[in-house]
């Protein structure tokens, strides 16, 4: 195909990416100014006897997808068929997919792995609960974005074929991330896509797959035998994480999580659940006690123009292994894949103890230096909500532990609105905060 070129209203300008099922395109809606995505597929994929039967179950299920309207899931515009073959038009989402950023990181850290599943599940329970199975949930089809948001795509384009494993000899899906129904070609529903998602949690924090390496017909012998998924197979797992990997992992649907929700809930319980090594550097022995608090704060601060909300879990996981400022600096560059941020971020450490601004004061006296906690379940609850409304499913993780450390109303709005990026959004989330928590509540 010559680009650019006209696809209806459409103009295609550059070819972003292909594999099994189509080719994506960079485009232009100029009606209304708006980048697109265009998913172009495969005519090779549609049997030639039932071309009309396939065109029109697809049809139906992408206007299904297309009625999910979730911020974790990539928006579908429209779809037009040319010459007989169909496009997807979408959302053109800003970042790289999930196998991408996998490329030479074997393992990410439990925290960031359980947001990021957290996001997925948040989407997978948003669509399921629409009647919409995605059926191909992996690496490839997630697209994460600068500040960490993840988008889930492709929302449809495994119902190409009917919902058969292969159509005309050609794999539809990754086995590796399949539930053990979907491979053996029985009738599945949304706890397939459950079963999925554990399997990308599984790869996120061990960087590998229990049958890594096994060829088609083994996978199926395997996953067809009445022994359990075995997530320590892959590699080492946080203890905390074994009974959710082996509950989403497990072979028969009814032994899974209900929903997307109840996954959700049991992977944030656990995760929410420090072990000896995931004390913060100003409380842990040895190793991270010569770093003071000020100096993480900075740290913090600095990361997050890079890299958004998550900067705090980030310096966590570095701080557990730092002996010194410099290493954790070090530890938290080589993370930064994009060359221009990760000078930036160095920059602001050049000197060997750079000076440490004072700390920002509390966003009004209004909140109450005084206030004290425990706060009642019911406002706890109701900050939970509203964070995660503006950082995702994490945000509720964040909530229980502030409302922990804090020392006051003051102190706990401060340990959340540092994990929102933009300013904009941190006044709005503050005058909320104080209509759950109004002052000397």
């Amino acid at each position: 195909m010559e680009l650019p070129c006209e696809l209806g209203r459409y103009v295609l300008l550059e070819r972003i990416g292909s594999g099994a099922m189509g080719s994506v395109f960079r485009g232009e809606d100029p009606v209304i100014g708006r980048p697109v995505a265009v998913k172009a597929i495969h005519a090779s994929l549609l049997n030639p006897g039932d071309r009309d039967q396939h065109l029109a179950r697809f049809k139906v299920e992408v206007k299904s997808a297309g009625r999910c309207q979730h911020p974790n899931i990539v928006a579908i515009y429209d779809y037009l068929e040319q010459d007989g073959d169909p496009h997807i038009v979408m959302e053109l989402a800003p970042g790289r997919s999930l196998q991408h950023l996998m490329t030479g990181r074997r393992r990410f850290p439990v925290t960031l792995a359980a947001d990021l599943i957290g996001q997925l599940l948040a989407a997978l329970g948003h669509a399921h609960g629409r009647g919409v199975i995605h059926r191909d949930i992996k690496p490839a089809n997630l697209i994460i974005d600068g500040d960490r948001r993840l988008k889930v795509t492709d929302f449809g384009i495994a119902r190409l074929g009917g919902g058969d494993i292969t159509v005309n000899g050609m794999m539809l899906g990754t086995p590796a991330f399949m539930a053990p129904e979907q491979l053996k070609g029985d009738d599945l529903d949304h706890r397939a896509d459950l079963f999925a998602a554990g399997m990308v949690l599984l790869h996120l924090v061990t960087g590998r797959l229990p049958y890594e390496g096994a060829s088609l017909a083994g996978l199926l012998v395997e996953l067809a035998s009445d022994r359990p998924v075995d997530p320590h197979h892959a590699g080492d797992v946080d203890p905390r994480l074994t009974p959710v990997l082996k509950r989403a992992l497990a072979k028969h649907p009814d032994d899974r999580f209900e929903t997307a929700g109840a996954f959700a809930e049991a992977l944030a319980s656990a995760v929410s659940r420090p072990d000896d090594s995931e004390l913060w550097p100003s409380e842990a022995p040895a190793a991270t006690g010569c770093l003071q608090s000020d100096f993480i704060q900075r740290v913090e601060r600095e990361l997050m123009e890079v890299t958004g909300p998550v900067a705090r879990i980030l310096v966590r996981e570095a701080g557990k292994r730092a002996a010194s400022e410099e290493q954790i600096v070090s530890r938290l560059a080589a993370g930064i894949p994009d060359a221009r941020s990760r000078d930036q971020f160095l920059h602001a450490f050049a000197e060997r103890r750079p000076k440490v601004p004072s700390p920002s004061p509390p966003p009004s006296r209004e909140l109450g230096s005084g206030a004290g906690l425990p706060i009642s379940p019911q406002a706890l609850e109701a900050v939970q909500t509203l964070l995660v409304s503006f950082v995702g499913p994490f945000g509720r993780i964040l909530v229980r532990q502030g409302s922990v450390r804090a020392a006051s109303i003051s102190q706990f709005y401060d340990q959340l609105a540092v994990h929102i990026k933009h300013e904009k959004d941190r006044e709005a989330f503050r005058r909320k905060f104080l209509e759950r928590i109004p002052p000397k509540s």
